[in-house]
């Protein structure tokens, strides 16, 4: 049975107002929970020795942790005092670097939930999206104003090949351009997934052997809800919802910032909506084991 993390119901219209009376404050006085979701726990790691895998996301805020060995439930946050208008994260040590606030950046230290300011940020993200296939010596891009993505060799960036969705449309003037900013390899099979943000699917291509230069399409996903609008609460000028793909290192998800979807590969179905997830498309993994992170 699919199990959703989301509001629900009755208390839905009350709370979506508070959050937009609030857009640019996240702990503020319309009371929106940490990770848009009630009853989360500050992060405490696991003292055990057994290997765990979380994924981090990142609201304005709070850095929100879901447990992906039990079923997606959440994991805990890290509150991130001052800190609005997340971009970007990036895994320095056993520590996680934050970019915010137009190019700030802070580092939190997961074992100990501490956050040091005044540090250097990780890069700005970009509107392309790229996926290496090293084994195949090419990448897979994909950019602002074209619906599709091209194959490139890696040494020289010849084009090989531009592959469409057909039977599938986009307008720039209807949005959200990049048309398909989320594109990821999947680490344990010959499978290229690429989102198509105007159409709120995913496709699946299959790129073993020859088909790394020429993918053939294998399956099309349709997400849970619409990629459009803007992410809540919003604290920067980045709040469009553009989306953003992320394979977990194992293979066995699929996480769709933007829209919240965790989909089993394996089934090509969604299993759980993260509501956090669904306000931001800035995340990572990260695993621990001996009382230590490690980013995968």
């Amino acid at each position: 049975m699919k199990r959703r993390i989301a509001l629900r119901a009755g208390g839905l219209v009350a709370v979506a107002l508070a959050v937009v009376a609030g857009l640019t404050v996240y702990f503020s006085k319309q009371g929106v929970p940490p990770c848009l979701f009630n009853g989360v726990n500050t992060w405490s790691p696991p003292t055990d020795k057994q290997v765990h895998h979380f994924l981090l996301v990142a609201p304005d805020h709070a850095l929100c942790l879901f447990d992906m060995d039990a079923q997606q439930a959440p994991a805990g946050y890290v509150p991130l005092p001052n800190i609005r208008g997340i971009t970007a994260l990036e895994a320095r040590g056993g520590q996680v670097a934050v970019r915010y606030d137009g190019g700030r950046g802070a580092l939190v230290d997961l074992r100990t939930n501490h956050v040091r300011y005044g540090v250097a940020p990780p890069p700005a993200p970009t509107n392309d999206a790229v996926a290496r296939n090293l084994a195949a010596r090419v990448e897979y891009a994909t950019m602002p104003g074209r619906l599709g993505f091209q194959v490139r060799r890696l040494d020289t960036g010849e084009l090989l090949d531009t592959v469409s969705f057909p039977g599938y449309t986009w307008s720039p003037r209807a949005g959200p351009n990049p048309p398909d900013h989320g594109i990821s390899l999947a680490p344990d099979r010959p499978e290229l997934w690429v989102l198509d943000a105007p159409n709120s699917v995913v496709h699946v291509y299959d790129v073993e052997g020859k088909l790394a230069v020429h993918p053939r399409l294998v399956d099309t996903i349709k997400l849970t809800r619409k990629l459009t609008g803007v992410e809540r609460p919003c604290a920067s000028a980045s709040c469009v919802r553009i989306g953003a793909l992320l394979h977990s290192a194992d293979g066995r998800f699929v996480f769709v910032g933007d829209v919240g979807d965790v989909i089993d590969t394996s089934r090509r179905e969604e299993i759980a909506n993260l509501e956090a997830l669904r306000q931001s498309r800035v995340m990572l993994e990260v695993d621990w084991a001996n009382g230590e992170p490690e980013f995968p």
